[in-house]
């Protein structure tokens, strides 16, 4: 493939139950090679389920295996968990089952079994509540179309796996959000025809109550889109929901949790500033700082009167400072790509952006009075998975800004006196792939 030409897409939306991306392991051509203890236990699974069963996979999250296997009842010694189906069972019927097997006499054997809470596990999360000493176990579960997912929160003594929590959600996570040592159990939910959105927060008590939090989210969210930590510019942790508003449209809202108490860091539309955006533009730590920014989408100058398909969107990143969202930089993002050049600020207004289709590039030249007449070229940057386009750009005076999954990102600098002409080492500074 030659040099691909930079245009200003977006990319598809993966809805996600948590904060990281997967593929079913179901999926594989042929399923992974179990090791020694995981054969143990399978043998243990078998003898109690019978040999008519399917192994079943965490989608997302820490746990991916089949075989989970953790000190789940605090008693110093490791238990397992394995999801599994009964094949051959009517339609009608939860074929998902979660078994709990323990080592008796230095053997792994099944010691209690029951009926899973939906028919694909999403994530499976292990984790001490608040100020409890016990373990829990939280499964999320998705029902046969993948619409609805519901978590159930286990409880695993005496041998005996026992439901202490079950909620409806879209996304769930375990998280220290006040940063007090202990985690909380953050549950967030979009709106549907019986419910309005929210974000939930869960704690166990000494004496294993629940303590919840919760706060009313924007009444559009209908799923999200994205989940990510990161701090306001002025310390605070938060963690920043984009929400889906649309079929292809997102609103971020950011919440934090002070004593307890779970709180929107800001209103939508602070400062003047909405947050409604194409769905591809996902919040973010653009430069790694642990700020979060919030992509908004502008147009590049020169191309208010273009038709929609010949649009350059410009990308404001905006943080949050004492309560309100405030513009930090401002520059190029393509979602499909997954980089970004942000714009020096002598380059602000300034300067605009063209595709040379013929070159594959995208060209930042000096406005002027439109954008046909912005000639003065600044700054080439093209993409190539090509060895040799690699090595023909490099012989034609391009650097290499950076290589990702197979990319390879090259940037050519024209020499010009122009007051606005950019030197390498700022090029290579505001390039973040």
């Amino acid at each position: 493939m030659k040099a691909r030409l930079l245009a200003a897409c977006t990319a598809a939306v993966t809805l996600l139950s948590g904060c990281t991306f997967s593929t079913s392991i179901d999926g594989l051509l042929s399923p992974p090679k179990l090791s020694v203890e995981q054969e143990q236990i399978y043998e243990a699974l078998r003898r109690a389920a019978g040999s008519n069963i399917s192994l079943k996979y965490p989608k997302t999250g820490d746990y991916l295996s089949a075989f989970i296997v953790s000190d789940i009842d605090g008693d110093g010694e490791d238990e397992a968990l394995v999801f599994y189906e009964k094949n051959l069972l009517q339609s009608e019927e939860n074929a998902l089952r979660l078994n709990v097997l323990d080592q008796i006499n230095g053997s792994w054997r099944s010691v209690y079994d029951l009926a899973a809470g939906g028919a694909e596990v999403e994530k499976v999360m292990i984790s001490r509540l608040g100020s409890n000493s016990r373990t829990n176990i939280i499964v999320g579960y998705s029902m046969v179309n993948r619409g609805e997912r519901v978590l159930s929160v286990y409880d695993y003594r005496d041998g005996a796996l026992t439901e202490t929590l079950n909620s409806s959600y879209s996304l769930a996570d375990v998280c220290d959000l006040d940063q007090n040592g202990e985690n909380e159990l953050l549950i967030v939910c979009g709106q549907t025809v019986s419910q309005s959105a929210r974000a939930v927060t869960y704690v166990l008590a000494r004496d294993g109550s629940y303590y919840e939090s919760r706060t009313a989210l924007n009444e559009g969210f209908t799923d999200f889109a994205n989940l990510l930590y990161g701090n306001t510019a002025d310390g605070i942790p938060c963690v920043w929901l984009d929400g889906m508003t649309g079929s292809s449209t997102i609103q971020t809202q950011a919440l934090t949790m002070q004593e307890g108490v779970l709180t929107l860091v800001y209103t939508d539309g602070d400062s003047g500033i909405r947050t409604s955006r194409q769905s591809g533009y996902l919040t973010c730590d653009l430069d790694g700082d642990g700020i979060a920014e919030i992509p908004v989408n502008t147009l590049f100058p020169g191309y208010t009167d273009a038709t929609e398909s010949e649009q350059i969107r410009m990308t404001s990143w905006y943080e949050c400072r004492g309560g309100s969202l405030m513009r930090k930089c401002s520059g190029y993002y393509s979602p499909d790509q997954q980089f970004s050049f942000v714009l020096p600020r002598r380059w602000e207004r300034k300067v605009t952006v063209k595709q040379d289709a013929l070159a594959e590039e995208l060209v930042f030249y000096k406005l002027g009075r439109s954008l046909e007449d912005s000639t003065l070229p600044l700054l080439r940057l093209c993409i190539t998975d090509s060895a040799d386009t690699l090595q023909d750009r490099l012989d034609n005076g391009y650097v290499l800004l950076c290589s990702k999954n197979g990319l390879r990102y090259l940037a050519q600098v024209p020499e010009t006196t122009d007051p606005l002409g950019l030197t390498v080492s700022e090029a290579i500074l505001l390039f973040h792939a």
